[in-house]
């Protein structure tokens, strides 16, 4: 699980054990339909703060999350998270609740993708595993929106709305670009760091559609991935030198005063 908070204090902790149970041929689906291989309990803060799961025993599947209450038993589990261990759901890894809020903790395994059950145990085999449920005081930053971006050379230059803070100042951006290889988002740090819209991303290659997300970061670590934004880089023509034209009182006087010049001349 991904490292969050360090910056942040504690305003609340609790103890987590979770017993899910395998089941067969449906493990796979937590994330699809249904809660088979899962294990959940009730959670109700008394202190308002920036909830996720710490020192969770397992890096991988089952993953942690955390939903309302009163969840559908006919919407996939992850549809209705509000924050999650696993990256790969594109999920943020904490959630802000103000203290009385009803929420489930839970602990599901992920066995594959759609039908598959490559990675599923026999019926009934369980798993317990351990964590804490923890509230801080501020959290990551929330995702930019609003992303426009306008080519140039080598790469864009992307203007945004800034989410909130989540309680600890934005001090750079992430881009993120597809790995085809990876199969994943890359995400690199803007260097050196920038946290004013509009942001340079650079490195792309001219004549090249890209897509592209951001993430703000803060003391905390980096919040989720922004909506993506497509671009391609173009060399930018330079602007042509404009021909110099002066205001018509300018040309006025010039024109009188040439003209009284010739009278004296005249006169003498």
């Amino acid at each position: 699980m991904a490292s969050f908070h360090a910056d942040a204090a504690e305003v609340y902790s609790a103890n987590l054990t979770l017993d899910p149970a395998y089941a067969p041929g449906s493990c796979a689906l937590v994330s699809q339909n249904g809660y088979a291989g899962t294990d959940r309990q009730l959670f109700i803060p008394s202190v308002a703060g920036y909830y996720s799961v710490k020192d969770y025993s397992e890096a991988f599947s089952p993953y942690w999350f955390i939903t309302v209450e009163s969840f559908d038993p006919n919407q996939t589990l992850v549809a209705q998270s509000l924050a999650s261990s696993a990256n790969v759901f594109e999920l943020p890894g904490q959630v802000y609740l103000e203290a009385g809020t009803r929420v489930y903790i839970w602990s599901g395994y992920w066995g594959g993708y759609g039908n598959s059950v490559a990675n599923c145990e026999a019926a009934g085999s369980t798993k317990t595993v351990t964590g804490r449920i923890v509230g801080e005081d501020s959290g990551v930053p929330a995702p930019p929106t609003d992303l426009v971006a306008t080519a140039i050379s080598g790469g864009a230059s992307i203007a945004f709305t800034a989410g909130s803070d989540n309680g600890s100042a934005i001090t750079n951006y992430q881009v993120g670009f597809y790995d085809e290889e990876e199969e994943d988002w890359v995400y690199v740090a803007l260097s050196p760091a920038d946290a004013t819209s509009p942001v340079v991303v650079s490195g792309f290659t001219n004549g090249v559609e890209t897509s592209v997300r951001l993430k703000a970061v803060n003391a905390n670590g980096a919040g989720t991935d922004s909506p993506t934004v497509a671009f391609t880089p173009a060399e930018v023509a330079e602007p042509a030198t404009p021909v110099p034209v002066l205001p018509g009182y300018y040309i006025w006087l010039f024109v009188a005063l040439t003209g009284w010049f010739g009278t004296r001349r005249l006169s003498k």
